[in-house]
């Protein structure tokens, strides 16, 4: 991605977050497969092939995958198509997708709900010209959608980083029926769309930068392939109940729980006007600062 201007503009708090399920009620691919596409039983069905192995986590890079990537995998049991956005499994599951892309588009707008307080953070990132830049794993189309509906089209703080869509061969138009669509994945990463990169940009110029005017980043996240990013910032945030929070208790990561962004929010807006220092939030917590 083209590195944002705004980092130029010496803001104090740049606000990195996942979006599917951390500022969503729910996934919006794991829906739209679960209802248009294999359907709920082969959704889980194709989850635990990745888990399994009998299906590759990302096909372009599969014979280089870590480690890591595998404890991954093992761990995500119940919800592992959360970080499988850009796999090869998720390139498949959304492949089962029969209806339009403009159809699915309808459908997003009309079920997809946001948190209810991420509109009180929106509203007052907004006030502050606070940047809010969205690393996802989804499709760049349905993000917008969801937020304009939600936002009243004004979104001109957020950033969305995500994947992208093309009409498959043999169609005209990716509204047509059919299967007339694919996603197209960012990178060649065996994430199809590397959030650690993305952050790394932010955090190498921080480093060029005066003392003073280094921003704090935040992350917030719900799924496993947020881990990655949240190693890049200064504090993590992790859904509660979900794959990040207990992945996290698991390695002794540090991290802060939330339930909701008014949480998030009271805690950006105490590190904003500078009530609080990252370390001080950090002990309070009961965590430790990620960056250091």
């Amino acid at each position: 991605m083209p590195f944002p201007d705004y980092i130029h503009q010496r803001p104090r708090i740049i606000f990195f977050t996942d979006f599917d399920g951390t500022i969503t009620t729910e996934d919006i691919c794991d829906w739209l497969v679960a209802t248009e596409g294999y359907g709920p039983e082969r959704l889980r069905e194709s989850c635990q092939a990745v888990v399994d192995g009998t299906i590759s986590y990302r096909y372009v890079n599969a014979a280089n995958m870590c480690t890591y990537a595998f404890s991954l995998f093992r761990f995500a049991v119940n919800r592992v198509s959360k970080y499988l956005g850009c796999s090869e499994a998720s390139r498949q599951q959304l492949e089962s997708i029969n209806i339009g892309f403009d159809k699915c588009t309808e459908k997003v707008a009309a079920h997809v709900r946001l948190d209810d307080h991420f509109l009180d953070f929106y509203r007052w990132a907004k006030s502050v010209s606070m940047p809010i830049v969205v690393l996802s794993g989804g499709l760049t189309p349905w993000i917008e959608v969801t937020l304009e509906k939600y936002l009243e089209q004004e979104t001109e703080c957020i950033e969305i980083v995500a994947n992208s869509v093309l009409v498959r061969n043999g169609f005209t138009s990716m509204n047509e029926d059919g299967g007339a669509w694919r996603v197209q994945f960012r990178d060649d990463t065996v994430y199809g769309n590397n959030k650690a990169q993305a952050i790394k940009l932010y955090t190498e110029y921080r480093e060029t930068m005066e003392e003073a005017d280094k921003p704090i980043l935040l992350f917030a996240g719900d799924g496993v392939s947020d881990l990655g990013a949240a190693g890049h910032t200064d504090l993590l945030f992790a859904k509660q109940g979900q794959d990040l929070a207990n992945y996290c208790e698991q390695l002794q990561i540090p991290f802060i729980e939330f339930k909701h962004w008014g949480s998030i929010l009271d805690i950006t807006r105490d590190l904003y006007y500078g009530k609080k220092s990252v370390t001080q939030v950090a002990e309070e917590s009961g965590c430790e600062q990620q960056f250091k």
